[in-house]
């Protein structure tokens, strides 16, 4: 099936609640938008958007699918070098962007405003596709190095959204994730093809976040455990909205805390909360409910599902996960060497992130193998240490980073974000790891935040935590 044409809703119901701008589009409205879209593309040809998320930025993506164009994405807040080498990477012929990113792009390519015309003429019907065809491109965040560009296309995409489309019929859901991101992409597309209204924000704000719930009266919010953390600190505003009308959480990224899914419940009563997991390169949905009825562990994935295959790569029941999944990339673009260390000829796709399986067959995530260090010759893996600290009811999210130490190589610190109305002190967070884990895997500093630093993905900043640790610890050596 083409993306471009994925929405399946009754013609006059609201499809989309821009609050970028306040208007609001029926999907026959929406429809009649794409097909009229002042867009001329080849099949294959790729074109680039640059910009906030907004009514005009989903048109003109549905109508370069639609027409068998692949459309590219691009991280708005990559500094400008970065964009120059996605612009230059994916040989885009042309880019769409918001009037304010201008700037960021090369002279030498065609610039068209992110904007909507309402211009009528001849209707363009969806180009019939190879099901292996391209329709997008999604840049990796390139935290770690240079971004990579993972090919998607139309049926890999499909295989997610006609499984996961089902609970979005009739559902009102809000989407603040970037359009330019998987997480954001995926629950905008299950809820236009569930037949469901998203209102859709430029950006994620706690208070205008919580003010759109009760207003729209959502019933299906998804996002990231740091957004419910910042949300749940506007306890002021919390007592004046309705907030019952919300049905079903879904939070991926970061795995949740106990401490977090709690305070979570005691704000949104009637919902039911997931812990979701996906990557660009493989897709999401690969876990949910188990066959046999056993009720998933509040802090598990869940049971692998029957579309996918799963194998972890270690000793007994953690290692890292492989998947192989209708939902998979066709490799990363111009990147042919790097694409073969990522997926076999058999197509199983190395994950990179460690899980542990229970003997149920539910699966937890454990950390990233790259984020791995070494301290006084012991591996660590930050992801680990940050869900024994979260045990305590007093640390809604933790967050560990290697400092360079002459002795042990490096040695793990922490970050912490308290829950709401509770107090910890450094020598109480090392006391739970110490407690509960090896001593080596003790933060032996640690710093207290208000919020943790979010990267363009929504997802905590590793890097900025590290470079900021890096500093303290030569403050505090001084």
């Amino acid at each position: 099936m083409n993306l471009g044409e994925l929405m399946d809703g009754e013609p006059n119901r609201v499809a989309l609640i821009d609050l970028s701008s306040g208007a609001q589009y029926t999907y026959a409205h929406l429809e009649t938008l794409i097909c009229n879209a002042n867009v001329t593309v080849q099949p294959g040809e790729r074109v680039g958007l640059l910009g906030s998320n907004s009514a005009a930025f989903m048109v003109i993506f549905s109508a370069i699918m639609r027409q068998g164009g692949v459309a590219v994405p691009i991280n708005s807040k990559f500094p400008t070098g970065t964009i120059e080498h996605i612009i230059r990477d994916s040989e885009l012929s042309s880019i769409w962007c918001d009037a304010n990113m201008r700037t960021s792009v090369p002279g030498e390519i065609p610039i068209r405003e992110l904007e909507l015309s309402d211009a009528t003429g001849s209707q363009r019907p969806a180009v019939e596709l190879n099901p292996s065809q391209p329709g997008l491109v999604l840049y990796t965040s390139g935290s770690t190095g240079t971004p990579k560009g993972v090919l998607l296309s139309h049926d890999s995409q499909w295989a997610m959204v006609s499984r996961m489309k089902g609970p979005m019929q009739g559902a009102t859901g809000i989407v603040a994730a970037p359009l330019y991101h998987m997480n954001g992409l995926l629950s905008f597309w299950m809820l236009l093809a569930g037949g469901g209204t998203v209102v859709l924000m430029p950006r994620f704000n706690a208070v205008e976040y919580l003010q759109a719930i009760s207003d729209h009266q959502v019933n299906i919010i998804t996002g990231v455990p740091t957004m419910l953390s910042l949300m749940l600190k506007e306890e002021n505003l919390i007592e004046q909205l309705k907030l019952e009308s919300v049905a079903a959480i879904s939070v991926g990224s970061a795995p949740l805390s106990e401490t977090l899914i709690e305070q979570i419940h005691r704000v949104f009563r009637n919902a039911r909360i997931t812990n979701g997991y996906g990557t660009t390169e493989a897709g999401a949905g690969m876990f949910g409910r188990h066959p046999d009825n056993i009720p998933v562990p509040p802090l598990s994935l869940g049971y692998p599902q029957p579309h996918v295959e799963v194998r972890l790569v270690g000793e007994g029941s953690e290692g890292v996960l492989e998947v192989k999944t209708p939902a998979a990339m066709n490799g990363y673009l111009n990147l042919a060497a790097k694409t073969a260390e990522k997926m076999n000829d058999e197509g199983w796709i190395n994950t990179g992130d460690i899980m542990r399986r229970d003997k149920y067959g539910f699966f937890y995530f454990v950390g990233r193998d790259d984020d791995m260090f070494n301290c006084g010759g012991e591996n660590i893996y930050p992801g680990e240490v940050e869900r024994i600290l979260e045990t305590d009811a007093r640390v809604a999210e933790s967050c560990v980073v290697p400092v360079a130490d002459t002795d042990k190589g490096h040695k793990p610190v922490a970050f912490i974000v308290a829950a709401v109305n509770a107090t910890i002190t450094e020598q109480e967070v090392k006391d739970i790891a110490l407690a509960k884990a090896p001593a080596y895997m003790h933060p032996r500093a640690v710093y207290f935040v208000d919020t943790m630093p979010l990267a363009g993905t929504n997802k905590i900043d590793r890097k900025v935590l590290a470079t900021l640790a890096a500093e303290r610890a030569t403050t505090d050596g001084d």
